[in-house]
This record gives C-alpha cells, sequence and structure tokens, in this order.
C-alpha cells in the first residue's frame, strides 16, 4: 500500500473552510481540472455512501464514493469506485484543525492506495504535489476573496 500526504495552513477559520471541504458534491468548485461533479441519482453531497461523478480536464470520469463525514472532527473520508487512474484500491481523508493562535486552518489530505510497480512512483508523486496541494492553494484563494468582498 502506498501513503500519500500533503498539508497547508489556511488563513481562515475551520467553520469557514469547513463549509467548502463537507459538501461531497462541490468539489469542483475547489479542486482545479475538474470539469463537472455531480452526486449519483440526486442524493445530498452529506450522505455517507453517496456517489460523485466527477470529469477531470486530464484523466475522465472519476467515481467517488463517501465513506465518512464528521462535522464534528471536520473530517471526509472517501474512496475512488472507478478511475481511469493507474491506481486500485484508494482511500483518502481530508482533515481540518484549528490554528488557534491566528484563527487559521490546518489542512491535511491523506491518501493510501496499490499500483503497479510501473506507475507507483509517478502516482505516489503525482497525488499530493498535482492534486491535494493545488486543492489546498484554490481553497486559500476561495477564503481570500470572499473576506474581501464581504
Amino acid at each position: 500500500m502506498i501513503h500519500v500526504m500533503a498539508s497547508s495552513i489556511i488563513p481562515a477559520s475551520v467553520p469557514s473552510v469547513w463549509r467548502l471541504v463537507r459538501d461531497f458534491g462541490t468539489l469542483g468548485r475547489w479542486l482545479p481540472g475538474v470539469k463537472s461533479c455531480e452526486i449519483e441519482g440526486n442524493e445530498p453531497g452529506d450522505r455517507v455512501g453517496a456517489i460523485r461523478c466527477v470529469e477531470m480536464e486530464d484523466v475522465g470520469l472519476i467515481r467517488e464514493q463517501l465513506l465518512a463525514l464528521s462535522d464534528v472532527d471536520h473530517a471526509v473520508t472517501f474512496s475512488i469506485v472507478e478511475s481511469a487512474l493507474p491506481i486500485r484500491n484508494y482511500r483518502s481523508t481530508i482533515s481540518l484543525l484549528a490554528i488557534t493562535a491566528s484563527d487559521g486552518t490546518f489542512i491535511q489530505w491523506r491518501g493510501q492506495f496499490e499500483a503497479s510497480p510501473e506507475h507507483a512512483a509517478s502516482m505516489e508523486a503525482r497525488i499530493p504535489t498535482q492534486i491535494y496541494q493545488p486543492a489546498f492553494d484554490r481553497l486559500a484563494e476561495i477564503l481570500a476573496s470572499d473576506a474581501t468582498s464581504s
């Protein structure tokens, strides 16, 4: 099993960041490269078991299932159920922690998956740097823009 992780500090409160992250169906708002993102069967975006279809610009369709959502722990866990990516048994958790000294948010995205030997190193490098970190950067941009417009 390959384990990957990225983390960042977002200069916004946990409730502000959580409002964007908790809805499983709004990934397209804050993950760069998403062409579309919809929850199958008109399920709510916070129902455990919901499946979202994410169309990515570079890899096509990815179907993911919401496995856990905690408003207490500010964490969301999901798995990939179908993808053109050369990985299998992908599962990840995005979690938020308050930074009390600055009213900021520590965000962490952990993932684990299996991959064939010819794809393992490239996917291990790609996921945290080309998926997780750009998502954190976009979240920070959105929240900074929201703060200046209010």
